[in-house]
Protein backbone atom coordinates (compact mmCIF):
# COMPACT_ATOMS: atom_id res chain seq x y z
CA UNK A 1 0.00 0.00 0.00
CA UNK A 2 1.24 3.48 -0.90
CA UNK A 3 -0.06 6.69 0.66
CA UNK A 4 0.43 10.13 -0.89
CA UNK A 5 2.34 12.75 1.09
CA UNK A 6 -0.88 14.65 1.83
CA UNK A 7 -2.58 11.49 3.13
CA UNK A 8 -5.39 11.68 0.59
CA UNK A 9 -4.59 9.01 -2.01
CA UNK A 10 -4.23 5.35 -1.07
CA UNK A 11 -2.94 2.93 -3.69
CA UNK A 12 -3.33 -0.78 -2.98
CA UNK A 13 -1.30 -3.40 -4.84
CA UNK A 14 -3.09 -6.75 -4.85
CA UNK A 15 -1.33 -10.08 -4.93
CA UNK A 16 -1.64 -11.69 -8.36
CA UNK A 17 -2.08 -15.26 -7.11
CA UNK A 18 -5.24 -14.61 -5.05
CA UNK A 19 -8.30 -16.47 -6.32
CA UNK A 20 -11.93 -16.95 -5.44
CA UNK A 21 -13.12 -20.43 -4.53
CA UNK A 22 -14.44 -20.94 -8.08
CA UNK A 23 -10.96 -20.30 -9.51
CA UNK A 24 -11.56 -16.74 -10.75
CA UNK A 25 -8.86 -14.18 -9.83
CA UNK A 26 -9.43 -11.59 -7.09
CA UNK A 27 -9.01 -8.25 -8.86
CA UNK A 28 -9.15 -4.54 -8.16
CA UNK A 29 -12.52 -4.48 -9.94
CA UNK A 30 -13.92 -6.63 -7.11
CA UNK A 31 -12.93 -3.97 -4.61
CA UNK A 32 -14.23 -1.12 -6.74
CA UNK A 33 -17.57 -2.86 -7.23
CA UNK A 34 -17.86 -3.92 -3.59
CA UNK A 35 -17.12 -0.49 -2.18
CA UNK A 36 -19.41 1.29 -4.63
CA UNK A 37 -22.14 -1.24 -3.91
CA UNK A 38 -21.80 -0.40 -0.22
CA UNK A 39 -22.56 3.21 -1.15
CA UNK A 40 -25.42 2.45 -3.54
CA UNK A 41 -28.51 4.21 -2.13
CA UNK A 42 -30.76 1.50 -3.56
CA UNK A 43 -29.44 -0.93 -0.97
CA UNK A 44 -29.34 1.44 2.02
CA UNK A 45 -26.48 -0.41 3.72
CA UNK A 46 -25.98 0.76 7.31
CA UNK A 47 -22.18 0.73 6.96
CA UNK A 48 -22.12 3.06 3.95
CA UNK A 49 -20.96 5.92 6.19
CA UNK A 50 -17.58 4.17 6.50
CA UNK A 51 -16.74 5.56 3.08
CA UNK A 52 -18.29 9.02 3.28
CA UNK A 53 -14.83 10.60 3.46
CA UNK A 54 -14.05 9.25 -0.01
CA UNK A 55 -14.42 11.86 -2.75
CA UNK A 56 -17.96 11.80 -4.13
CA UNK A 57 -19.12 8.95 -1.86
CA UNK A 58 -21.59 10.74 0.39
CA UNK A 59 -22.94 12.72 -2.55
CA UNK A 60 -23.65 9.50 -4.46
CA UNK A 61 -25.31 7.92 -1.43
CA UNK A 62 -27.54 10.97 -1.01
CA UNK A 63 -28.56 10.95 -4.66
CA UNK A 64 -26.52 14.04 -5.55
CA UNK A 65 -23.80 12.41 -7.64
CA UNK A 66 -22.96 9.39 -9.74
CA UNK A 67 -20.94 6.26 -9.08
CA UNK A 68 -18.42 7.38 -11.70
CA UNK A 69 -17.62 10.46 -9.60
CA UNK A 70 -16.58 8.45 -6.55
CA UNK A 71 -12.85 8.45 -5.78
CA UNK A 72 -12.68 4.64 -5.93
CA UNK A 73 -11.21 3.04 -9.02
CA UNK A 74 -9.44 -0.02 -10.35
CA UNK A 75 -6.35 1.38 -12.07
CA UNK A 76 -5.65 -2.06 -13.54
CA UNK A 77 -6.43 -5.65 -12.56
CA UNK A 78 -4.21 -5.54 -9.50
CA UNK A 79 -4.05 -1.85 -8.55
CA UNK A 80 -6.83 -0.22 -6.54
CA UNK A 81 -6.87 3.52 -5.79
CA UNK A 82 -8.91 5.46 -3.24
CA UNK A 83 -9.00 9.25 -2.89
CA UNK A 84 -10.17 10.85 0.36
CA UNK A 85 -11.65 14.31 0.88
CA UNK A 86 -9.47 14.95 3.92
CA UNK A 87 -6.69 12.95 5.56
CA UNK A 88 -8.17 10.42 7.99
CA UNK A 89 -6.08 8.72 10.71
CA UNK A 90 -8.76 6.01 11.11
CA UNK A 91 -8.90 4.97 7.45
CA UNK A 92 -6.28 2.23 7.62
CA UNK A 93 -7.92 0.79 10.74
CA UNK A 94 -11.22 0.53 8.88
CA UNK A 95 -9.74 -1.69 6.18
CA UNK A 96 -10.15 -4.83 8.33
CA UNK A 97 -13.91 -4.30 8.61
CA UNK A 98 -15.97 -6.92 6.77
CA UNK A 99 -18.10 -4.35 4.86
CA UNK A 100 -14.93 -3.40 2.96
CA UNK A 101 -14.18 -6.91 1.75
CA UNK A 102 -14.20 -7.34 -2.05
CA UNK A 103 -17.38 -8.40 -3.86
CA UNK A 104 -17.67 -10.19 -7.20
CA UNK A 105 -20.12 -8.29 -9.39
CA UNK A 106 -21.26 -11.30 -11.43
CA UNK A 107 -21.91 -13.38 -8.31
CA UNK A 108 -23.70 -10.65 -6.35
CA UNK A 109 -25.94 -9.64 -9.23
CA UNK A 110 -26.78 -13.27 -10.05
CA UNK A 111 -27.87 -13.75 -6.41
CA UNK A 112 -30.18 -10.72 -6.57
CA UNK A 113 -32.06 -10.08 -3.35
CA UNK A 114 -30.61 -13.29 -1.90
CA UNK A 115 -27.10 -11.83 -1.85
CA UNK A 116 -25.77 -12.09 1.68
CA UNK A 117 -28.68 -14.31 2.68
CA UNK A 118 -28.19 -17.51 0.68
CA UNK A 119 -24.75 -18.97 1.36
CA UNK A 120 -24.97 -21.25 -1.69
CA UNK A 121 -24.74 -18.18 -3.92
CA UNK A 122 -21.43 -16.99 -2.42
CA UNK A 123 -17.77 -17.42 -3.34
CA UNK A 124 -14.82 -17.11 -0.97
CA UNK A 125 -11.21 -15.95 -1.17
CA UNK A 126 -9.94 -17.05 2.25
CA UNK A 127 -8.44 -20.33 3.46
CA UNK A 128 -11.87 -21.95 3.90
CA UNK A 129 -15.16 -22.05 1.99
CA UNK A 130 -18.59 -22.77 3.43
CA UNK A 131 -20.20 -26.03 2.34
CA UNK A 132 -23.17 -26.25 4.72
CA UNK A 133 -25.26 -24.03 6.98
CA UNK A 134 -28.05 -24.98 9.36
CA UNK A 135 -29.63 -21.75 10.57
CA UNK A 136 -28.98 -21.09 14.28
CA UNK A 137 -27.33 -24.51 14.57
CA UNK A 138 -24.11 -25.15 12.65
CA UNK A 139 -21.79 -24.26 9.80
CA UNK A 140 -19.30 -26.39 7.91
CA UNK A 141 -16.23 -24.92 6.22
CA UNK A 142 -13.74 -26.89 4.14
CA UNK A 143 -10.26 -26.03 2.97
CA UNK A 144 -10.36 -23.76 -0.08
CA UNK A 145 -8.18 -25.44 -2.70
CA UNK A 146 -7.97 -22.14 -4.61
CA UNK A 147 -6.48 -20.22 -1.67
CA UNK A 148 -3.11 -18.70 -2.57
CA UNK A 149 -1.43 -20.17 0.53
CA UNK A 150 -3.32 -23.46 0.63
CA UNK A 151 -0.15 -25.51 1.21
CA UNK A 152 0.21 -23.97 4.67
CA UNK A 153 -3.43 -24.52 5.66
CA UNK A 154 -3.41 -27.67 7.83
CA UNK A 155 -7.10 -28.17 8.62
CA UNK A 156 -9.29 -29.85 6.02
CA UNK A 157 -12.60 -28.94 7.67
CA UNK A 158 -13.94 -26.66 10.39
CA UNK A 159 -17.29 -27.37 12.07
CA UNK A 160 -18.94 -24.45 13.90
CA UNK A 161 -21.81 -24.99 16.32
CA UNK A 162 -24.25 -22.42 17.64
CA UNK A 163 -25.19 -23.68 21.11
CA UNK A 164 -27.58 -21.54 23.13
CA UNK A 165 -26.90 -23.03 26.56
CA UNK A 166 -23.45 -22.96 28.14
CA UNK A 167 -24.21 -26.22 29.91
CA UNK A 168 -24.83 -28.01 26.62
CA UNK A 169 -21.70 -26.57 25.02
CA UNK A 170 -19.64 -27.49 28.10
CA UNK A 171 -20.85 -31.10 27.92
CA UNK A 172 -19.88 -31.25 24.25
CA UNK A 173 -16.47 -29.82 25.13
CA UNK A 174 -15.97 -32.27 28.01
CA UNK A 175 -16.87 -35.16 25.70
CA UNK A 176 -14.37 -34.03 23.08
CA UNK A 177 -17.08 -33.08 20.58
CA UNK A 178 -15.79 -29.50 20.63
CA UNK A 179 -12.15 -28.58 20.26
CA UNK A 180 -12.63 -24.92 21.27
CA UNK A 181 -15.16 -23.44 23.70
CA UNK A 182 -15.82 -19.79 24.63
CA UNK A 183 -16.86 -20.32 28.27
CA UNK A 184 -18.85 -18.20 30.70
CA UNK A 185 -20.06 -18.29 34.29
CA UNK A 186 -19.00 -21.10 36.59
CA UNK A 187 -17.31 -22.92 33.70
CA UNK A 188 -14.48 -20.39 33.71
CA UNK A 189 -13.45 -21.36 37.24
CA UNK A 190 -13.92 -25.04 36.43
CA UNK A 191 -11.78 -24.95 33.31
CA UNK A 192 -9.11 -22.75 34.87
CA UNK A 193 -8.45 -25.62 37.25
CA UNK A 194 -8.22 -28.00 34.30
CA UNK A 195 -5.71 -25.68 32.66
CA UNK A 196 -3.61 -25.63 35.84
CA UNK A 197 -3.67 -29.43 35.86
CA UNK A 198 -2.44 -29.46 32.25
CA UNK A 199 -5.63 -31.01 30.89
CA UNK A 200 -6.41 -28.22 28.44
CA UNK A 201 -5.25 -24.80 27.18
CA UNK A 202 -6.74 -21.34 27.52
CA UNK A 203 -6.65 -17.91 25.95
CA UNK A 204 -8.27 -14.90 27.62
CA UNK A 205 -8.50 -11.64 25.71
CA UNK A 206 -10.23 -8.30 25.95
CA UNK A 207 -12.81 -7.92 23.21
CA UNK A 208 -13.81 -4.56 21.70
CA UNK A 209 -17.41 -4.59 22.87
CA UNK A 210 -19.43 -2.75 25.52
CA UNK A 211 -22.92 -3.66 26.68
CA UNK A 212 -25.14 -0.77 27.70
CA UNK A 213 -28.63 0.00 28.91
CA UNK A 214 -30.49 1.97 26.25
CA UNK A 215 -33.43 4.30 26.86
CA UNK A 216 -36.26 5.25 24.48
CA UNK A 217 -35.48 8.97 24.36
CA UNK A 218 -37.43 10.17 21.33
CA UNK A 219 -40.87 9.88 22.92
CA UNK A 220 -39.95 8.93 26.46
CA UNK A 221 -40.78 5.24 26.18
CA UNK A 222 -43.96 3.47 27.25
CA UNK A 223 -43.80 5.22 30.61
CA UNK A 224 -43.18 8.63 29.03
CA UNK A 225 -40.29 9.20 31.47
CA UNK A 226 -37.13 8.39 29.54
CA UNK A 227 -36.56 11.87 28.12
CA UNK A 228 -35.57 13.08 31.57
CA UNK A 229 -31.87 12.79 32.40
CA UNK A 230 -32.41 12.31 36.15
CA UNK A 231 -34.82 9.46 35.52
CA UNK A 232 -32.22 7.83 33.28
CA UNK A 233 -29.47 8.37 35.83
CA UNK A 234 -31.56 6.96 38.68
CA UNK A 235 -32.17 3.80 36.66
CA UNK A 236 -28.50 3.54 35.72
CA UNK A 237 -27.16 4.13 39.22
CA UNK A 238 -29.53 1.54 40.70
CA UNK A 239 -27.53 -1.20 38.93
CA UNK A 240 -24.49 -2.57 40.76
CA UNK A 241 -22.17 -3.40 37.86
CA UNK A 242 -19.60 -5.26 39.93
CA UNK A 243 -22.24 -7.52 41.43
CA UNK A 244 -23.93 -7.98 38.07
CA UNK A 245 -20.87 -9.23 36.20
CA UNK A 246 -20.08 -11.62 39.04
CA UNK A 247 -23.56 -12.94 39.83
CA UNK A 248 -25.04 -13.03 36.34
CA UNK A 249 -22.14 -13.75 33.99
CA UNK A 250 -19.16 -14.86 36.05
CA UNK A 251 -16.94 -12.87 33.66
CA UNK A 252 -16.56 -9.45 32.01
CA UNK A 253 -15.50 -6.14 33.56
CA UNK A 254 -17.87 -3.59 35.06
CA UNK A 255 -18.13 -0.59 32.72
CA UNK A 256 -18.43 3.09 33.54
CA UNK A 257 -17.46 4.32 30.09
CA UNK A 258 -18.62 3.56 26.56
CA UNK A 259 -15.36 2.83 24.74
CA UNK A 260 -13.94 -0.64 25.41
CA UNK A 261 -10.47 -1.10 26.99
CA UNK A 262 -9.59 -3.24 23.94
CA UNK A 263 -9.58 -0.08 21.79
CA UNK A 264 -6.23 1.67 21.51
CA UNK A 265 -5.06 5.12 20.52
CA UNK A 266 -1.41 5.62 19.65
CA UNK A 267 -0.77 2.02 20.70
CA UNK A 268 -2.11 2.41 24.25
CA UNK A 269 -5.52 1.35 25.58
CA UNK A 270 -7.93 4.26 25.34
CA UNK A 271 -9.21 3.46 28.82
CA UNK A 272 -5.74 4.02 30.28
CA UNK A 273 -5.78 7.51 28.78
CA UNK A 274 -9.39 8.51 29.46
CA UNK A 275 -11.10 8.37 32.85
CA UNK A 276 -14.55 6.88 33.32
CA UNK A 277 -16.20 10.15 34.33
CA UNK A 278 -19.57 8.58 35.10
CA UNK A 279 -18.10 6.63 38.00
CA UNK A 280 -17.64 9.62 40.30
CA UNK A 281 -21.35 10.49 40.33
CA UNK A 282 -22.40 6.84 40.27
CA UNK A 283 -20.52 6.20 43.51
CA UNK A 284 -22.45 9.01 45.24
CA UNK A 285 -25.68 7.06 44.69
CA UNK A 286 -24.73 3.39 44.40
CA UNK A 287 -26.25 1.23 47.12
CA UNK A 288 -28.21 4.12 48.67
CA UNK A 289 -31.88 3.52 47.89
CA UNK A 290 -32.98 6.78 49.55
CA UNK A 291 -30.69 8.87 47.35
CA UNK A 292 -31.69 6.94 44.26
CA UNK A 293 -35.40 7.43 45.00
CA UNK A 294 -34.79 11.13 45.56
CA UNK A 295 -33.02 11.40 42.20
CA UNK A 296 -35.89 9.56 40.52
CA UNK A 297 -38.42 11.83 42.25
CA UNK A 298 -36.48 14.87 41.03
CA UNK A 299 -36.97 13.64 37.51
CA UNK A 300 -40.70 13.11 38.09
CA UNK A 301 -41.01 16.65 39.45
CA UNK A 302 -39.21 18.07 36.42
CA UNK A 303 -41.66 16.24 34.17
CA UNK A 304 -44.67 17.38 36.21
CA UNK A 305 -45.56 13.76 37.04
CA UNK A 306 -47.56 13.41 40.26
CA UNK A 307 -47.84 9.61 40.23
CA UNK A 308 -46.18 7.81 43.11
CA UNK A 309 -43.22 5.58 42.16
CA UNK A 310 -45.12 2.45 43.15
CA UNK A 311 -47.76 3.32 40.55
CA UNK A 312 -45.19 3.70 37.75
CA UNK A 313 -44.28 0.85 35.40
CA UNK A 314 -41.04 0.71 33.43
CA UNK A 315 -40.88 -1.77 30.56
CA UNK A 316 -37.67 -3.74 30.01
CA UNK A 317 -37.43 -5.24 26.51
CA UNK A 318 -35.28 -8.36 26.23
CA UNK A 319 -34.81 -11.45 24.11
CA UNK A 320 -33.53 -14.99 24.45
CA UNK A 321 -34.33 -17.97 26.65
CA UNK A 322 -30.82 -19.05 27.68
CA UNK A 323 -30.07 -19.13 31.38
CA UNK A 324 -27.80 -16.09 31.10
CA UNK A 325 -30.55 -14.10 29.35
CA UNK A 326 -33.00 -14.96 32.11
CA UNK A 327 -30.57 -14.09 34.89
CA UNK A 328 -29.75 -10.77 33.24
CA UNK A 329 -33.31 -9.50 32.93
CA UNK A 330 -34.24 -10.75 36.41
CA UNK A 331 -31.23 -8.98 37.91
CA UNK A 332 -32.09 -5.70 36.17
CA UNK A 333 -35.75 -6.02 37.10
CA UNK A 334 -34.98 -6.58 40.76
CA UNK A 335 -32.28 -3.91 40.99
CA UNK A 336 -34.39 -1.16 39.47
CA UNK A 337 -37.57 -2.15 41.29
CA UNK A 338 -35.96 -2.48 44.70
CA UNK A 339 -33.90 0.70 44.50
CA UNK A 340 -36.50 2.98 42.94
CA UNK A 341 -39.75 1.49 44.21
CA UNK A 342 -41.23 1.18 40.71
CA UNK A 343 -42.70 -1.77 38.86
CA UNK A 344 -40.52 -3.24 36.12
CA UNK A 345 -42.45 -5.15 33.49
CA UNK A 346 -40.63 -7.62 31.26
CA UNK A 347 -41.38 -7.58 27.55
CA UNK A 348 -39.50 -10.75 26.58
CA UNK A 349 -39.41 -11.99 23.00
CA UNK A 350 -37.91 -15.12 21.49
CA UNK A 351 -35.60 -13.94 18.74
CA UNK A 352 -33.80 -10.91 17.38
CA UNK A 353 -36.33 -10.12 14.64
CA UNK A 354 -39.13 -9.90 17.19
CA UNK A 355 -36.87 -7.84 19.43
CA UNK A 356 -36.06 -5.43 16.59
CA UNK A 357 -39.75 -5.04 15.79
CA UNK A 358 -40.60 -4.19 19.39
CA UNK A 359 -37.63 -1.82 19.59
CA UNK A 360 -38.47 -0.07 16.33
CA UNK A 361 -42.10 0.29 17.41
CA UNK A 362 -40.82 1.85 20.65
CA UNK A 363 -42.62 -0.71 22.77
CA UNK A 364 -40.19 -0.34 25.66
CA UNK A 365 -38.55 2.03 28.12
CA UNK A 366 -35.18 0.31 28.40
CA UNK A 367 -33.28 -2.57 26.84
CA UNK A 368 -29.76 -4.00 26.92
CA UNK A 369 -27.82 -3.42 23.72
CA UNK A 370 -24.18 -3.39 22.79
CA UNK A 371 -21.62 -2.17 20.32
CA UNK A 372 -18.77 -4.37 19.10
CA UNK A 373 -16.25 -2.33 17.20
CA UNK A 374 -15.36 -3.07 13.59
CA UNK A 375 -12.03 -1.24 13.69
CA UNK A 376 -9.50 -0.13 16.27
CA UNK A 377 -10.26 3.50 17.08
CA UNK A 378 -12.52 5.14 19.71
CA UNK A 379 -14.38 6.86 16.88
CA UNK A 380 -16.11 3.62 15.90
CA UNK A 381 -17.81 3.58 19.31
CA UNK A 382 -18.54 7.27 19.64
CA UNK A 383 -19.78 7.84 16.10
CA UNK A 384 -22.55 5.28 16.70
CA UNK A 385 -24.32 7.80 18.93
CA UNK A 386 -24.28 10.68 16.46
CA UNK A 387 -27.78 11.72 15.42
CA UNK A 388 -29.00 9.68 12.47
CA UNK A 389 -26.12 7.19 12.32
CA UNK A 390 -28.00 4.43 14.15
CA UNK A 391 -31.55 4.52 15.44
CA UNK A 392 -31.19 1.34 17.45
CA UNK A 393 -29.63 2.78 20.63
CA UNK A 394 -32.61 4.64 22.05
CA UNK A 395 -32.50 7.56 19.58
CA UNK A 396 -30.06 9.64 21.60
CA UNK A 397 -29.56 13.04 19.98
CA UNK A 398 -27.51 16.05 21.08
CA UNK A 399 -26.38 18.83 18.71
CA UNK A 400 -23.26 19.53 20.80
CA UNK A 401 -22.30 15.87 20.55
CA UNK A 402 -22.85 15.91 16.80
CA UNK A 403 -20.67 19.01 16.42
CA UNK A 404 -17.85 17.39 18.38
CA UNK A 405 -18.00 14.34 16.09
CA UNK A 406 -17.88 16.63 13.05
CA UNK A 407 -14.86 18.46 14.48
CA UNK A 408 -12.82 15.25 14.21
CA UNK A 409 -12.97 15.38 10.41
CA UNK A 410 -9.52 16.29 9.18
CA UNK A 411 -8.03 16.29 12.69
CA UNK A 412 -4.86 14.21 12.58
CA UNK A 413 -3.29 15.18 15.90
CA UNK A 414 -3.97 12.24 18.22
CA UNK A 415 -3.57 14.40 21.34
CA UNK A 416 -6.38 16.63 20.11
CA UNK A 417 -8.43 13.63 19.04
CA UNK A 418 -8.07 12.16 22.53
CA UNK A 419 -9.30 15.42 24.05
CA UNK A 420 -12.36 15.40 21.78
CA UNK A 421 -13.02 11.72 22.45
CA UNK A 422 -13.01 12.41 26.20
CA UNK A 423 -15.46 15.27 25.79
CA UNK A 424 -17.75 13.09 23.72
CA UNK A 425 -17.74 10.22 26.19
CA UNK A 426 -18.27 12.53 29.15
CA UNK A 427 -21.21 14.19 27.42
CA UNK A 428 -22.78 10.90 26.35
CA UNK A 429 -22.32 8.88 29.52
CA UNK A 430 -21.79 11.22 32.49
CA UNK A 431 -23.78 14.32 31.58
CA UNK A 432 -26.63 13.07 29.39
CA UNK A 433 -26.75 9.41 30.42
CA UNK A 434 -27.61 8.79 26.79
CA UNK A 435 -26.69 5.16 27.43
CA UNK A 436 -25.75 3.47 30.69
CA UNK A 437 -22.60 1.30 30.36
CA UNK A 438 -22.92 -2.10 32.04
CA UNK A 439 -19.85 -4.16 31.19
CA UNK A 440 -16.88 -4.50 28.85
CA UNK A 441 -16.78 -7.71 26.87
CA UNK A 442 -14.04 -10.33 26.79
CA UNK A 443 -13.33 -13.78 25.43
CA UNK A 444 -12.44 -16.82 27.54
CA UNK A 445 -11.40 -19.52 25.10
CA UNK A 446 -10.58 -23.00 26.31
CA UNK A 447 -9.25 -25.55 23.87
CA UNK A 448 -8.14 -29.14 23.91
CA UNK A 449 -4.46 -30.00 24.21
CA UNK A 450 -4.47 -31.47 20.73
CA UNK A 451 -5.25 -28.03 19.22
CA UNK A 452 -2.14 -26.14 18.11
CA UNK A 453 -1.63 -22.61 16.78
CA UNK A 454 -5.12 -21.35 17.54
CA UNK A 455 -5.38 -17.55 17.31
CA UNK A 456 -8.10 -14.97 17.69
CA UNK A 457 -8.64 -11.50 16.29
CA UNK A 458 -10.56 -8.56 17.71
CA UNK A 459 -11.41 -7.08 14.32
CA UNK A 460 -12.54 -8.68 11.07
CA UNK A 461 -12.61 -12.47 11.44
CA UNK A 462 -12.97 -13.36 15.12
CA UNK A 463 -10.85 -16.51 14.92
CA UNK A 464 -7.88 -17.25 12.70
CA UNK A 465 -7.67 -20.93 11.85
CA UNK A 466 -5.48 -20.93 8.75
CA UNK A 467 -2.44 -21.99 10.81
CA UNK A 468 -4.27 -24.17 13.33
CA UNK A 469 -3.73 -27.91 13.53
CA UNK A 470 -5.27 -30.84 15.39
CA UNK A 471 -2.68 -33.33 16.63
CA UNK A 472 -4.43 -36.23 18.36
Amino acid sequence: MDVSDDGLVYTFHLRKDAKWSDGQPVTAADYEYGWKRLLNPEYGYSYSFYLFNVVGAEEYYNGQGSADEIGIKAVDDYTFEVTLKVADPTFQSKLVATPLYPTRQDVAEAAGDQWGKDWTKCVYNGPFAMTNLVEDNSMTWVKNDQYWDKDNVKLNQVNWYCVAENATAATMFDNGQLDVFDAAGDYIAKYDKEVEAGNMQTMTTEYPGTMVLCYEQSEGGKSGLMKNVNIRKAISYSINREEMVSAVYGRYTAAYGFVSPAITLDGTSYRKQASETMKEEYEQYAGDADKLKALFQKGLDELGITDKPEDITITLLSQGSATENQLEREYLQQSISQNLGVKVELNTVGDYQMFANERDNKNYDIFVGGWFSDYNDPLDFLNVMKTGVYDSYGLYSNSEYDSLIDSLTGENDNAKRLEIYQKLEDLLVAQDCGVAPLYYSDKHYYYQNWVKDFYTSSFGASQELYRATVEK
